[in-house]
């Protein structure tokens, strides 16, 4: 399947086997389903995830999911070939694995904020709390993403959770769709938060905490 690259299954060894498990579990506490355990493929150079993408990608993007498979640079060159360090090559592979676990519960991938936000909320990959005009780009994330989306989509996500709760975020989540719209998805959030979806009232939302 990967003649053409220079990508090989990750190692089979106890440590990497522990990881996956205990990521297993807490992500299925968390979401309340279970996926399948999926095959993390080591990516081993730069110019292979350029031919992959098709273009010449940053070096802060290490690793991605696909059709329940992770991929992710080989951690024998994790930190030459990215601007990472060893700790983010496992924080990396937690947020993938979020990636699958969103899918499986709500059949989409979208708001691309909340399920990047989300993956990184999960990952433990802490992110500096941006202006309030920057967070409320939130509008600009629902299809489409930069590098300012983690740091947009995480605050929105602990926000969302510390101030109204883990169980009525759950709830956001369960009443997505696979053919989530933008609109809908304004529908579903005024349900689950009596709050309109919109510029004006989010930033009423959030003045007195950034």
């Amino acid at each position: 399947m990967f003649q053409s690259f220079n990508i090989k299954p990750a190692s089979n060894n106890l440590k990497f086997n522990k990881f996956l498990s205990e990521t297993k579990k807490g992500l299925s506490d968390f979401f309340g389903v279970k996926t399948e355990q999926p095959n993390v493929f080591f990516v081993n150079s730069r110019k292979d995830i350029n031919k992959i993408w098709g273009t010449k990608t940053e070096n802060w993007m290490s690793g991605w999911a696909k059709n329940g498979n992770i991929f992710i640079l080989n951690p024998k060159i994790y930190t030459k070939e990215s601007n990472h360090t060893k700790k983010h090559f496992w924080q990396t592979i937690k947020h993938e694995y979020c990636h699958l676990y969103f899918k499986q519960l709500t059949g989409t991938s979208y708001p691309k904020w909340l399920n990047e936000g989300l993956a990184c909320y999960l990952a433990g990959q802490v992110k500096k709390k941006p202006a309030q005009e920057e967070a409320l780009r939130v509008f600009n994330y629902f299809q489409k993403g930069d590098q300012q989306i983690y740091s947009v989509g995480y605050f929105w996500v602990r926000f969302l959770i510390e101030k109204f709760g883990r169980k009525k975020f759950l709830t956001l989540l369960n009443l997505l769709e696979p053919e989530l719209t933008e609109n809908k998805f304004k529908f579903i959030f005024l349900k689950v938060y009596k709050i309109d979806f919109s510029k004006k009232d989010l930033n009423l939302l959030i003045k007195d905490n950034i």
